[in-house]
């Protein structure tokens, strides 16, 4: 069973981009797609998603307030947080509230896909699950 994912991004390119570059990871699934952080918090509720790729900007909403309410979340899905806003101050607080990840959707977009492929074909080698 291939592990589920949701992308949390307002740009349509972006996600075209996202997908394309993924399609290749047979044991990832996308299962949904929020451009705000309302429907991204519901989203991550009900589906509880193994994974996650949040941009900290979007058009409603800000993906440090989704971070907030992933933390309390008794689930947890593993949080790439992917996104122009390449400061410190952004990378330092996305960690602090549980993101294993922060990338410059500039610089280091591909390593989203080095990432992924490294965790799902260790946990579906070794363990038989995902996250």
């Amino acid at each position: 069973m291939p592990c589920n994912m949701i992308l949390v991004e307002d740009s349509d390119l972006v996600v075209e981009k996202l997908t394309k570059l993924l399609e290749p990871l047979k044991n990832v699934n996308i299962e949904a797609r929020a451009s705000d952080g309302y429907t991204a918090v519901k989203l991550i509720k009900e589906l509880h998603p193994d994974y996650v790729i949040l941009d900290i900007s979007l058009k409603y909403g800000h993906g440090i307030k989704v971070l907030e309410d992933i933390s309390s979340m008794e689930q947890k899905p593993y949080v790439i947080v992917l996104s122009n806003l390449n400061y410190q101050y952004y990378r330092d607080k996305c960690k602090s509230l549980g993101a294993m990840h922060f990338f410059d959707k500039a610089m280091e977009f591909e390593k989203v896909y080095d990432i992924l492929n490294e965790r799902t074909n260790e946990h579906f080698t070794e363990k038989e699950y995902c996250g």
